[in-house]
């Protein structure tokens, strides 16, 4: 087909420098790689360009497989085009990747390699492999096709050109899910992303698979022990979905499909979690922070996900919020509370005010002073300094700060913002 010629692929995709696929064959061919190939976007965008031509293709990388070794490949690519040119940004020994810039157009070179699940869920075990065999391990249909370089063809062990024709991805198998559970949050991902529906088969995979819920770690045991696809790579996966153009969409899917309840079953049931997550975002609040706080257990599953320490700590401060105010709540401690009165207890709790925000998202009961206190109390200052009191004789110490407290505190109740 002309649409795999590589002349005509560097047509289709204009950032690709010319003649630069011809380059990276002969360096493979010079060194005996056997077989190199075009995976990943590039490929779905170059076939759904073939058969719409208005389709526009966004280009970010180019993800390349070959049956030999990344670090070789490399080096020999270097020697040919110089180091100026070609630029090593990291290399992955275990999984053996190299990311690479080629005239700061950004490369993805792997190994073919093929991938054991031993335990449902965690990290594979990795082997060299053929690209047959590579393009086997990956997740749908869609993402299971390669340009095979030196033959100028598609290499479509998957039906993934009719998957495209028909808009709908597939798991490659009915383990897809058990092995790597992360797959759920990827496919409500490209179904977004691609306007795609999932197959009758891939819906009822996901249903089956976590309705049994074959992993041997449960929600609610120990976190340290849950595998890396319920745990820090979920988290990646999440993180990549909310970064989304199309979150939304990918969010409701997994809705739909009760694909959140590897997450948390909170959120999974959660009809305003979208708008929740919005208001978030709209207050500068990271959206996996806002995700986690209205889990049921935010705590234990910002743990699990491996958040970092910033992250816990505006969580931790949220949920330290949250049960001061449910105290005060139970005990009608706040009915008579002047202004003051909320400013210098909440003052007092000494959290981050991202925090306030996630009780304001998460609507608490008294929300409404939470934001009297954000947007209004909390800028009021004291109508008189430190160095007024000292030219009125204070001497300094600490009756001047308790001065300039009641000073403030007194012009927050003459305002009277309720």
């Amino acid at each position: 087909m002309e649409l795999f010629d590589k002349d005509t692929i560097e047509k289709k995709i204009r950032e690709l420098p010319n003649g630069i696929l011809t380059i990276l064959l002969d360096v493979a061919v010079s060194i005996n790689i056997k077989s190199i190939a075009i995976v990943g976007g590039v490929v779905r965008d170059l076939i759904t360009k073939s058969k719409n031509q208005d389709y526009e293709i966004i280009f970010n990388d180019l993800d390349l497989v070959i049956e030999g070794e990344t670090s070789t490949y490399v080096k020999e690519l270097q020697k040919t085009l110089g180091p100026e040119r070609v630029k090593v940004i990291r290399n992955n020994t275990t999984y053996k990747t190299s990311e690479i810039t080629i005239n700061d157009i950004k490369v993805d070179i792997a190994s073919a390699r093929e991938e054991t699940y031993p335990i449902p869920g965690e990290n594979p075990i990795v082997e060299s492999s053929t690209i047959n065999n590579d393009l086997i391990r990956r997740d749908f249909n869609i993402n299971a096709m390669a340009i095979d370089l030196k033959g100028n063809k598609i290499i479509d062990l998957f039906s993934g050109l009719d998957a495209i024709c028909n808009m709908k991805i597939d798991f490659l198998h009915e383990s897809s899910v058990l092995d790597d559970p992360t797959r759920i949050i990827r496919a409500s991902r490209y179904s977004a992303k691609l306007d795609f529906d999932l197959s009758s088969q891939a819906l009822r995979q996901i249903k089956d698979t976590i309705n049994l819920w074959p992993w041997k770690w449960h929600i609610g045991d120990n976190t340290d022990l849950a595998p890396s696809a319920l745990s820090i790579r979920l988290k990646m996966e999440l993180e990549l979905l909310l970064k989304s153009e199309y979150w939304e969409t990918a969010l409701k899917n997994l809705q739909t499909w009760g694909g959140l309840k590897i997450v948390d079953s909170k959120l999974q049931n959660d009809k305003r979690l979208i708008e929740k997550i919005i208001i978030a975002k709209k207050s500068n609040i990271e959206p996996l922070i806002a995700l986690v706080y209205e889990s049921k257990n935010p705590i234990t599953l910002a743990k699990r996900l491996h958040l970092n320490q910033q992250q816990k700590e505006i969580i931790q401060g949220a949920f330290k919020l949250n049960k001061y105010l449910e105290l005060i709540i139970a005990n009608d401690l706040y009915k008579n509370w002047s202004p003051s009165k909320w400013t210098i207890n909440l003052e007092a709790i000494n959290v981050n005010e991202s925090c306030f925000m996630l009780e304001i998202c998460k609507e608490n009961p008294l929300k409404e002073y939470l934001k009297y206190w954000l947007f209004n109390w909390k800028y009021i200052e004291s109508p008189i300094k430190g160095d007024d009191l000292i030219a009125k004789g204070w001497k300094p110490g600490p009756e001047i700060g308790k001065e300039i407290k009641r000073q403030r505190m007194k012009l927050i109740d003459e305002k009277n913002i309720y």
